[in-house]
């Protein structure tokens, strides 16, 4: 799926935001500490996402500093708590999206120095952050199955490790929707979680209605293939 450089509107939390530029995830930490951590050191410029089934939260970065945060209502300072404390979250990053406004000015390090995350107890300073490696491939331990909406008695399992989801009938998880491409998405279970890669589709792939390329999505998260939807559970048994 390639960027695309027109304007684009993204609309989370009763706001609307313009992006120039419009770049789907191109990584994803395993925390949302880790990110903010990492972002605060390399100085990027773009927008920090952290979300899960019922919010999303925007931060806005440029040069180490956060510029912008919107929590719904909830903005500055607030919001960025609140991305902290956020549960059950997967988090995303936007590069070069610009901010609707600038009204706050919260320098990242200092942050994480004033509410000690990250701090090597041992050492007294925050620890730096290693470059993202490539996700590690694990056997298959947790047993994932998708629920769509318009089937609610239909169990899509996860059945292997790598799985391929698309209406092309060699596909891991078959799914007969025109919504869906033929090798739509990519479903693969790691350590970290159920990671998912959109393979170049039509009409793209999301998460709980955020357009994304490669990122994590937890229990509960709504995974959209065009409008093509279905939510994510976790066989506890």
């Amino acid at each position: 799926m390639q960027p695309r450089c027109e304007k684009v509107l993204c609309e989370a939390e009763g706001a609307t935001y313009v992006q120039e530029e419009f770049m789907s995830f191109y990584q994803l930490l395993a925390s949302f500490s880790e990110a903010f951590m990492r972002l605060a050191q390399t100085r990027e410029r773009g927008c920090l996402l952290v979300f899960n089934a019922q919010e999303a939260i925007h931060l806005f970065v440029q040069d180490g500093v956060v510029v912008h945060a919107a929590a719904g209502t909830i903005e500055g300072k607030d919001a960025l708590d609140r991305a902290f404390a956020l549960k059950g979250s997967s988090y995303g990053w936007i590069q070069g999206a610009e901010p609707p406004k600038r009204d706050v000015e919260i320098d990242m390090q200092e942050y994480l120095h004033a509410n000690s995350i990250g701090l090597d107890l041992r050492m007294g300073k925050t620890i730096r952050m290693s470059l993202p490696t490539e996700p590690r491939v694990k056997k298959l331990e947790a047993h994932y199955y998708f629920i769509p909406e318009e089937s609610p008695t239909f169990k899509l399992k996860v059945k292997k490790v790598t799985n391929v989801v698309g209406r092309e009938g060699t596909c891991d998880l078959y799914i007969e929707s025109k919504q869906v491409s033929r090798r739509h998405c990519l479903l693969q279970v790691t350590e970290r979680g159920l990671l998912v890669k959109d393979l170049e589709s039509t009409n793209g792939t999301f998460v709980n209605g955020i357009p994304m390329t490669d990122g994590y999505i937890n229990e509960g998260d709504r995974l959209g293939l065009g409008t093509y939807v279905m939510t994510l559970y976790l066989d506890k048994t």
